[in-house]
């Protein structure tokens, strides 16, 4: 079995980098600022906000992909006051071209967002308005049907903060662990990921336990022992979005990609609890390596490691401004 500090050890191995914190500080603040105050696009700008992994304390350090260090994905939320009978096309293209004409030279249009590269970060700008229809509802534009449609990002990260509270703060490091295990084993499986696996975990965790070796054995038993039949069956199944009422986060998951997930837990329940009862340290070692890969490691015995990467492991210093600001040369709240 792997002891308690091993995954806290983990935790804190697979936690951005300090660096990688300030990198994505310094870009999401400068072009939330300027945007801002862009000349023209201050006019249909009414303000921005983060979402995403970043937003909600679940990302990871970045991953290698053939030796080269992958830029993290930081998510902006830009409300507009653009309208519902506006084409979504035209949306994205005011916003792509307000954000090149402050000096951004890698600026793509995608799907639902504009995507803004720099060296060391990639943005994903998103334009959303008011919903005409719902109180305190949004509308994201899909500029490929050009059609608005129903989200709420927001409320993507208040579910998540909730979750995480009745979780008495084991839901983010449980999704961490989650995600990095699913990048090391399927790394080219599109989809399940991000907020799908979120879902999944908010969904198959037990509320009530504290030991992350535990949480993490049970939720790979929930997704074998609930979607079984789903998988048998050639389906997906239909998980409701927290925030945005009739919405499956599956929609976009096809049968043979859920199939592939399903498979590997199915697999790594088993080795997991194979891992739990082995008594010998290296073999147990061995065993967890295959499922989270090389950077599982033996205990650190190290106190003064202790307090940090238990930080680390719940999410702690990964929140970011609510509101941009230009940041000073150190930003706060990180080393």
């Amino acid at each position: 079995m792997a002891t308690q500090q091993q995954f806290i050890d983990f935790l804190s191995e697979i936690e951005p980098s300090p660096t990688t914190k300030s990198d994505c500080i310094s870009a999401h603040s400068n072009l939330r600022a300027k945007l801002e105050k862009h000349e023209t696009y201050k006019d249909i700008h009414v303000n921005t906000y983060l979402s995403g992994s970043y937003a909600r304390n679940t990302a990871l350090r970045p991953r290698q992909t053939n030796g080269t260090l992958r830029r993290p994905d930081v998510d902006i939320i830009v409300v507009t006051n653009h309208k519902h009978f506006d084409q979504p096309s035209d949306v994205i293209g005011t916003l792509r071209k307000a954000v090149k004409s402050l000096g951004y030279t890698e600026v793509a249009a995608n799907r639902r967002s504009i995507c803004v590269s720099l060296g060391s970060v990639e943005m994903d700008v998103v334009p959303v308005i008011p919903s005409p229809w719902e109180t305190g509802g949004w509308l994201i534009a899909d500029k490929s049907e050009e059609r608005w449609l129903v989200t709420n990002p927001r409320g993507h990260n208040q579910w998540a903060s909730a979750v995480n509270k009745k979780a008495n703060g084991n839901f983010i490091p449980l999704v961490k662990l989650v995600k990095w295990w699913r990048r090391e084993n399927l790394p080219h499986l599109k989809r399940p990921k991000g907020f799908i696996l979120e879902t999944l975990v908010a969904k198959h965790m037990d509320f009530k336990e504290t030991s992350y070796e535990e949480l993490f054995a049970k939720f790979l038993e929930g997704i074998r022992d609930e979607y079984m039949w789903t998988v048998q069956s050639g389906y997906v199944p239909h998980l409701e979005d927290p925030s945005v009422s009739g919405n499956n986060v599956f929609s976009r998951v096809k049968p043979e990609e859920f199939k592939r997930f399903y498979d590997l837990a199915e697999a790594h329940a088993t080795l997991v609890r194979r891992a739990q009862r082995e008594t010998d340290t290296d073999k147990a070692l061995t065993l967890w390596q295959r499922v989270f890969g090389d950077r599982f490691r033996k205990p650190v015995q190290k106190a003064s490691m202790l307090r940090p990467a238990v930080a680390a492991s719940a999410g702690i210093g990964l929140a970011f401004p609510a509101v941009a600001i230009v940041p000073p040369n150190k930003p706060a709240g990180f080393a």
